[in-house]
């Protein structure tokens, strides 16, 4: 069998010599940082803000800060110019537009970060944030229609059924989608020409920004008051509890949100931005900015929801008052998809768009989402500065330890501020694994400067933490729990955030004087069991992995009823299981045992010695697991993601050299 490393020098070799690139394919942007894969994976490379933060932390050992000083300074550099407060930006894509097939009567393209596809003739436009495992929720841009007085009569005509002309052009990185058509009304019998109306959209690889034109050339001759011009979007019911929200009068404010079914206008004022999000979660739900180009002609919003917390469409409506004779009229928008942010901070949204319109002639595309794992980049940022302070082969450590430090406590800040302060009125926005590697951050601030704010700090991280755990039955006659991963997940627990939670709770049992936490440690590693396996994900393979396991949440339901409800889960024996078969996840879980076994707490020690043998075992099978994924590459070796894959990623080499080494800052 593979001997494992016992060092980190021939992993970093890896990561320096095949994922650490320029930003840009030509340099432009004067950032280098690691990608994701070393060549480009289904014809992306991206660079993502929590990948960067791990291999930062990596590299942060001694022995390796010492080896790739200029690399660790640039991936360095590359994270802060992610991080602009309050927001820590997801990912930066290398532009990428490629035609991607029909789709019906349609078209799909490949954005640098975002799906687009068309039909064109039928009106359809439609656009989603991308990503590799198909999570995407693409939004519809259609249903629209226009509206105006004549001769006294208030008069509709649907868009979509005039289309006459359809044009999809590509030049280089650029993309024009064009539909047009005449509209004709009826006029006591007498079928009269309104003009013609035509729908422009364009989309650029070099940023997540669109614009949205609609116009209407009016016939001559013709004289009609109060138009009203649309942009419509549909398929929304994947945004559950769909909220509306815009930058006036209240910026951020909540105009909106889907609850019963309903049709109703919601009034804009003064607004020029306006958003539509899914309602319920912040850190990765996705949302539709859209700030116009005409604010004072935009009036209110048109919605309908047909089913509960389902909103089926949002009708943008442009007014024209008075009367309009002779002349073309435009109501037009830039617009920008995020799956993830601070939503209620409308004004700087308003600003992104702008911003991403006018750097499309960048040579790499934003993701202006936030980061999923705020809690990887504090680590990252506690780490180093705890690192900077101590190491005496630098000669000035001291100036950017105190900026590292400063850097942290702010984002620590805003964490709180966000996320934990708001904890009982949004259980469901904090990620358990990323909450968890924020109590890592803190417990190394706290090692390092002994700060008592930081300890206050950690015991109220501790505190939100224990509310993801679930108890999940009786396990060789131990009760058990599951860390969520989120409050409200269908069930638990992922083997990374039970892993991640239980290693939080390690660290910090020592600095935080509290009983519950080596309980929750002992209940949690009851989750852990070797199960057999008959296919994993499509793949007809029989194997045996350590797994966690997945029960179902049956707090979701109201309390009334989730006793019961877990009562007829237990009887119709629909346990799941995770099986720790991915490399990150085996890392993470390691990394976990090796603090168990190190803890100077002496409950936590208590706990580690109780389950010692099954311990024992199931590090025998995770390494076993990482000796089979391991791969030569000249001076360097490389982890692949799984047994089953043919490369590593930027997670996962990082992560499990933490798991096989740890860190001397834990």
């Amino acid at each position: 069998m593979t001997v494992l490393p016992t060092d980190g020098f021939a992993a970093a070799e890896f990561i320096v010599r095949y994922l650490y690139k320029p930003v840009a394919a030509n340099g432009s942007t004067g950032y280098r940082a690691v990608a994701e894969t070393e060549l480009p994976f289904l014809g992306d490379l991206w660079f993502w803000t929590d990948d960067n933060a791990k291999v930062l932390e990596f590299l942060s050992r001694p022995e390796l800060w010492q080896r790739h000083p200029a690399e660790l300074g640039e991936i360095l550099r590359f994270l802060r110019s992610m991080c602009r407060d309050p927001f820590i930006f997801r990912r930066v894509a290398r532009p990428r537009l490629e035609a991607a097939g029909d789709c019906g009567d349609g078209s799909l393209y490949r954005h640098s970060l975002m799906n687009i596809g068309h039909d064109l003739k039928r009106g359809l436009v439609t656009v989603g944030m991308r990503f590799h495992d198909e999570r995407s929720s693409d939004v519809h841009l259609t249903g629209n229609h226009v509206a105006f007085t004549y001769a006294r009569r208030r008069i509709r005509i649907s868009v979509e059924p005039s289309i006459d002309e359809a044009v999809a052009l590509q030049d280089g990185q650029s993309l024009t989608l064009r539909h047009a058509g005449e509209l004709h009304f009826n006029n006591r019998g007498r079928r009269q020409r309104l003009g013609r109306m035509t729908y422009t959209y364009t989309f650029d690889a070099r940023s997540v920004a669109m614009g949205v034109e609609a116009a209407l050339e009016l016939a001559p001759g013709l004289t009609v008051t109060d138009v009203v011009l649309t942009i419509g979007h549909r398929h929304l019911a994947a945004w559950r509890d769909a909220v509306i929200a815009a930058d006036a009068p209240q910026p951020g404010a909540t105009l909106f949100m889907a609850r019963a079914p309903t049709r109703c206008s919601i009034g804009l004022g003064e607004a020029s931005y306006y958003q539509i999000r899914q309602g319920r979660i912040s850190g990765d739900a996705p949302a539709l900015h859209s700030r116009s180009r005409q604010p004072g002609l935009l009036t209110s919003i048109d919605v309908v929801v047909r089913r509960p917390w389902l909103m089926h469409s949002a009708v943008a409506r442009y007014t024209f008052p008075g009367p309009q004779s002779g002349r073309r009229l435009v109501a037009a928008e830039e617009k920008m998809l995020t799956s993830g942010g601070l939503y209620r901070r409308a004004a700087d949204y308003a600003e992104f768009i702008q911003e991403a319109a006018r750097f499309a002639q960048n040579h790499a595309a934003l993701d202006y989402s936030i980061t999923y794992d705020y809690g990887s980049v504090l680590n990252a940022f506690a780490k180093c500065f705890a690192i900077c302070a101590s190491r005496p082969w630098s000669d000035s450590p001291s100036a950017l330890g105190r900026e590292l430090r400063a850097l942290f406590d702010r984002y620590l800040e805003i964490y709180f501020r966000y996320y934990i302060d708001e904890h009982e009125l949004r259980p469901d926005a904090i990620f358990s694994r990323e909450l968890a590697f924020v109590i890592l951050a803190v417990v190394t601030a706290y090692r390092a400067t002994g700060a008592l704010d930081y300890r206050r700090r950690l015991i109220r991280l501790c505190d939100v933490l224990l509310d993801f755990e679930m108890p999940c039955g009786i396990r060789d006659g131990h009760r058990a729990s599951a860390f969520l991963m989120r409050t409200h997940s269908p069930e638990g627990a992922p083997g990374d955030c039970q892993a991640a939670s239980l290693l939080a709770l390690t660290r910090a049992a020592p600095l935080v004087d509290d009983p519950r936490l080596p309980a929750a440690i002992d209940r949690g590693l009851w989750s852990y069991h070797v199960r057999t396996f008959d296919g994993y994900h499509d793949y007809p393979l029989r194997f045996e992995a350590v797994s966690t396991v997945m029960a179902h949440n049956y707090r979701r339901r109201p309390a009334a009823l989730s006793h019961l409800w877990a009562l007829c889960h237990a009887l119709r024996r629909r346990e799941k299981a995770d099986p720790v078969v991915w490399s990150y996840k085996a890392g993470l879980t390691l990394r976990l045992f090796a603090a168990l076994r190190a803890s100077s707490d002496g409950r936590v020690q208590a706990v580690a010695e109780r389950h010692r043998e099954r311990l024992d075992r199931f590090e025998s099978m995770l390494r076993h697991l990482l000796a089979k994924v391991i791969r030569d590459r000249g001076d360097g070796i490389e982890f692949l993601n799984s047994p089953l894959s043919a490369e590593t990623n930027s997670e996962t080499q990082p992560w499990v050299m933490l798991g096989l080494l740890g860190h001397p800052c834990d």
